[in-house]
């Protein structure tokens, strides 16, 4: 099994028991400076406390299954106000938000970049209201995604 593949698997056990979602995992780094994050939520979001028990026992888990080889850097927190959105999930989650959209073909006139709010959202695709009008752009057409936080 892949350290990403363990590391996801030992967050997302540890998220279910407490209620929360597992919002992204990743490794990365350089040999012998691993570093692992694992972005956390919540509907009502997470507090500092949870985040530091969540750090607690997924550090825990790792020194059992011991996945990584050599010294790690464990990184636990929730995905922020700007959220980077990967997952069929985050789109659905994030129906009614923001958000500015790169993509690999042009979607609106000679642009990569889009900004909208999120109307629906599936396993395919995602609607956006772009100024008034409505765009569907496929997930596989997405290089990167992320909420914008309005203050208001």
């Amino acid at each position: 099994m892949r350290v990403l593949d363990e590391v996801k698997d030992l967050a997302e056990a540890v998220t279910r028991r407490r209620s929360l979602r597992l919002w992204d995992v990743e490794v990365g780094g350089q040999p012998g400076r691993t570093v692992v994050r694992v972005l956390i939520d919540a509907d009502d979001g997470v507090d500092l406390d949870t985040v530091a028990e969540v750090s607690e026992e997924i550090s825990r888990g790792l020194d059992l299954r011991d996945p990584i080889s050599g010294r790690y850097t464990l990184e636990v927190s929730s995905p922020g106000l700007e959220r980077n959105l990967r997952a069929p999930e985050h789109f659905r989650i994030s129906e009614g938000a923001r958000v500015v959209i790169k993509t690999t073909k042009r979607m609106v006139g000679d642009s990569h970049r889009v900004e909208g709010t999120i109307t629906t959202a599936d396993e395919a695709s995602i609607k956006l209201d772009v100024d008034g009008s409505e765009i569907e752009i496929p997930l596989d057409l997405i290089k990167s995604a992320r909420t914008v936080f309005e203050w208001r």
